[in-house]
């Protein structure tokens, strides 16, 4: 089924309202991009001597962008030829994916000229380049027209069900990806942190600070890659929009192209595979927490800090398989349950809400 037919002339200010599949549509589009993005990202860490902006994974990563643009256009088309006027045209959620399909555009052109002027990054600058951050802003704008697009519909009757959500799945899980793939320099993902030695060096003795430095970074990056897992899931839970699936969705979809950028190394191959799984064991507990009837913000807290306890020790129990742990047993262990109390801190943010006066028992007014 298209975009709905033009509605009657009291509602005539309301837009399009578009379907699952010209949803899911957006986020098969959205994926083209994403690998293109992934693979380029494989190319600049595999290939440094790459000095040019005309390289097959551009083109993937570009051909991605042109076709989820085109794409905006031709709904845009038929809300117009169903008789709305080009400014209510595209359906709803839509509207700012046509702006973030002009700011990627303006972006890439930008890309492409700052690559002939100064040359192609090779590191952390790659991320921070002001034009691949515009790249970021419009990228993400594409990437979740159909979120806004599916969580705007009314949620059927029940428990959500991923077929219904598949496509704001999708998007979430893309988007998701794209933050992540901006963040590979502080990513549980990058590379197996806990396997670094930790030497140990005394408080104020010089090398101390260059000495802890590979740690701090390792703690960071699972702090990291909790909040940026987490936030996601929470956020769908709150809204009441979470369907049974989404946790491996999402995690998957991270996990194996984050994997896919540094080359499917043996780490990222094992950390891929043990986070997926863990992400389904995570669905089953998770979906125990609301069986036993588990309050909203309860269930959000406990949501928050159950997925990067299975995660993190997953993913801590395929680094010792490959690479082995030199973490000692108070920066492992102690690593999972900051993770957790973070992901915990987060959901009592997300279920957060205040209560009225009526609601708390007190008689006071306003003066």
């Amino acid at each position: 089924m298209g975009i709905t037919q033009r509605p009657p002339a009291a509602t005539e200010a309301r837009r399009p309202v578009s379907s699952i599949g010209e949803d899911l549509t957006t986020g098969a589009l959205g994926l083209w991009l994403i690998v293109g993005l992934f693979t380029d990202g494989w190319a600049h860490l595999h290939m440094p001597g790459l000095e040019t902006f005309f390289t097959p994974w551009h083109g993937l990563l570009y051909s991605g962008f042109a076709a989820s643009a085109g794409w905006i256009g031709l709904l845009a088309a038929r809300g117009h030829r169903r008789g709305w006027a080009w400014r209510l045209a595209l359906p709803m959620g839509y509207s700012m994916a046509a702006a973030g399909a002009v700011i990627f555009g303006v972006a890439g052109f930008g890309d492409m000229v700052w690559h002939v002027v100064r040359g192609v990054e090779s590191g952390i600058d790659a991320l921070l380049s002001p034009t691949h951050l515009m790249l970021l802003a419009g990228a993400a704008l594409l990437l979740t027209a159909p979120l806004r697009s599916g969580w705007a519909r009314p949620s059927p009757p029940g428990r959500p069900s991923l077929r219904n959500e598949l496509p704001a799945a999708v998007s979430l899980s893309l988007v998701t990806a794209l933050a992540a793939f901006f963040l590979l320099y502080a990513s549980v993902f990058a590379g197996p942190a806990a396997s670094a030695a930790y030497v140990r060096v005394p408080e104020g003795a010089p090398g101390h600070h260059e000495a802890e430095a590979p740690i701090v970074i390792g703690v960071v990056g699972y702090l990291v890659t909790t909040v940026l897992l987490i936030v996601p899931l929470l956020l769908a839970e709150r809204l009441e929009r979470r369907p049974r699936g989404l946790v491996v969705v999402l995690v998957s979809t991270v996990a194996w192209l984050s994997a896919g950028a540094n080359g499917f190394t043996d780490y990222g191959l094992s950390a891929a595979i043990s986070v997926t799984f863990a992400a389904a064991v995570s669905e089953f507990v998770v979906e125990y927490f609301r069986r036993v009837g588990l309050g909203g913000p309860m269930r959000l807290m406990a949501l928050g800090a159950t997925v990067p306890i299975l995660l993190w020790t997953a993913q801590l129990i395929a680094v010792e398989l490959v690479d082995g742990l030199s973490w000692p047993a108070e920066l492992w262990s102690g690593v999972v349950v900051l993770s957790a109390l973070v992901g915990a801190v987060l959901g009592s943010l997300v279920g957060w809400a205040p209560q009225s006066a009526d609601r708390i028992g007190t008689s006071a007014t306003l003066r």
